[in-house]
């Protein structure tokens, strides 16, 4: 009886572990979607400038997507990914206002400074 609970359980984890692994990629749709969400919370967008910044957003994870599955080169696919982001930046600073461009620059830099912060800790990390 023990031996029997020992491998159902044995064999539920290893299922659970499984679809932990399995990691499902977004539609365009979906990854514009949350991208405009996640600023209409931060910026307060008004409706019409949600329906711009997710068109601009779709189109942006569109070209993307694109490039992930052309696999010319990688520094080449990088340079060119950095480059449809600048355009959407420059697009999305004609939609917003003063203020909220104001609110955007904030928001980034945050962000950036959590990213050098979190491959720091990582650098620091490697070396012990």
């Amino acid at each position: 009886m023990k031996r029997l609970t020992l491998v159902i359980t044995f064999i539920t984890s290893l299922s659970v572990l499984a679809s932990a692994q399995q990691k499902t990629d977004k539609t365009p749709a979906q990854k514009a979607a949350h991208k405009t969400e996640n600023l209409q919370k931060s910026l307060k967008l008004t409706a019409t400038q949600t329906k711009q910044v997710n068109a601009l957003f779709l189109t942006e994870a569109t070209r993307i997507d694109s490039l992930k599955a052309n696999k010319a080169g990688k520094k080449a696919n990088k340079e060119k990914h950095k480059a449809i982001e600048a355009q959407t930046d420059q697009k999305l600073n004609t939609i917003l206002t003063a203020n909220q461009q104001k609110a955007l620059a904030t928001l980034k830099e945050a962000k950036k400074e959590k990213h050098d912060k979190k491959k720091a800790d990582a650098a620091a990390a490697s070396k012990q």
